[in-house]
């Protein structure tokens, strides 16, 4: 499992974590949920290991973080970074490199590249290459901005959400819509006017420009989450073993030689071959539940576990202020642990049984004062109990703030 150390960074006071499935961090604004996301994008974005994340590490990988993701400022001499992932690990202002925790998978590996205060390491052997999908908090305004092939601006996060937005919605087109999540809407492009359209009911067809904030918000999100969790995939499959063992034979007859000397050629190459199929998604999306109603932002929720746990092993890290996105993530996750007691009735009846998801691939962290917090007061532990489920008590302290006033003042309710 990934592990991710941050210390002094931006609101971040320390946090350390092991990267799960799905990761959840709730918390008030300005708390570091973004700014641990940022970073976990980043990080993951490394495991590439392309010319793209070559030249990063060349140039310094904290100057290439704080550029992409406006964190420039967030960094000082007692910010500390470690990231240690499939294909990478990377540490930034690391006391010494030879105490620096490494995985099975990077032992008996010295460092690849130093630069200043930064080590990177990469694994024997290349085993992911994630697509990485940053959405934005401030995704609704590809909703209601009809000039954005003309959108310029410097390589940052929300330029490359811009970018993976037009890829994906192109795809959709009038005689092949989208439904989008569970409302019973349907998504459509018009290329030849360059207009985003959405469908319901009996023929109904509105321009994306004249919907409601909400469906603003949850329609790039929706449109984007489908075609980068299974549209990519059928459209560029991942090598089998069989085509793995087929690409060595291949690169092995054509280098006419496998003498140890070109052994690297041969994996590079194949490495390249490799980098253009990617292996899962890594989606890291900030506030899904803006704008939409609580029961619209459970459906949403339902949605997103439906379409990264399908079998494929797609990641979501996801930051939300809203107790209502933790209530039906409690319940796919209680539904999980019962599965095997429901009846078909019961499934059927029970709209969270069909997005069961195990609780062991779920983490759920509560974040305050740029430390993560629990009722247990054990520092750098999620807000789960031994099953996996949200504690009660967590719940308890949000519907306790908000009823609090409201139950003394009915002792003065005639």
């Amino acid at each position: 499992m990934r592990r991710l150390v941050i210390r002094n960074v931006g609101p971040i006071k320390s946090v350390d974590i092991r990267l799960n499935k799905m990761n959840v961090f709730i918390g008030p604004q300005g708390s570091g949920k973004s700014t641990i996301a940022k970073i976990i994008s980043f990080c993951t974005w490394l495991e590439k290991v392309n010319e793209a994340t070559e030249r990063a590490v060349a140039d310094g990988l904290i100057k290439r973080l704080g550029s992409f993701h406006h964190m420039s400022e967030y960094f000082s001499d007692k910010s500390v970074l470690l990231y240690v992932g499939d294909n990478v690990a990377f540490a930034y202002n690391w006391k010494e490199k030879y105490t620096i925790p490494l995985s099975k998978s990077f032992r008996d590996r010295k460092v690849e590249h130093f630069h200043e205060k930064e080590f990177v390491f990469y694994a024997l052997e290349k085993v992911v290459n994630p697509k990485v999908a940053y959405i934005p908090a401030e995704r609704n305004f590809v909703s209601v901005v009809t000039t954005l092939k003309d959108y310029s601006d410097k390589n940052d996060n929300l330029q490359s959400f811009v970018n993976d937005w037009f890829e994906a919605k192109r795809h959709y087109t009038k005689e092949r819509p989208m439904p989008v999540s569970n409302l019973g809407l349907g998504y459509y492009y018009n290329k030849g006017i360059d207009r985003d359209y959405l469908t319901w009911g009996e023929g109904r067809v509105i321009p994306l420009t004249s919907a409601s904030s909400g469906f603003q918000s949850i329609v790039p999100l929706a449109v984007l989450v489908k075609w980068l969790s299974s549209g990519i995939y059928e459209e560029n499959k991942p090598f089998s073993p069989a085509e793995n063992q087929r690409v060595r034979d291949i690169l092995a007859h054509i280098s006419g030689s496998t003498a140890d000397n070109e052994a690297d050629l041969i994996e590079r190459l194949r490495g390249f071959i490799q980098g253009r199929v990617y292996s899962h998604t890594q989606f890291i999306i900030e506030e899904p539940e803006q704008n939409l109603f609580p029961s619209t932002q459970m459906d949403l929720l339902y949605h997103l576990i439906s379409e990264i746990n399908h079998g494929r092993n797609h990641c979501l890290v996801m930051t939300t202020h809203s107790p209502y996105v933790l209530y039906a993530l409690n319940n796919c996750l209680l539904a999980y642990i019962v599965k095997d007691k429901l009846d078909e009735d019961a499934k059927s009846m029970i709209d969270c049984a069909k997005y069961a998801i195990n609780p062991s691939d779920v983490s759920v962290w509560s974040i305050k004062d740029g430390c993560l917090r629990n009722d247990r007061n054990e520092p750098h532990k999620t807000i789960q109990d031994s099953r996996g489920l949200v504690r009660k008590n967590y719940f308890n302290d949000v519907m306790h703030q908000v009823m609090g006033d409201f139950n003394k003042l009915l002792e003065y309710d005639d």
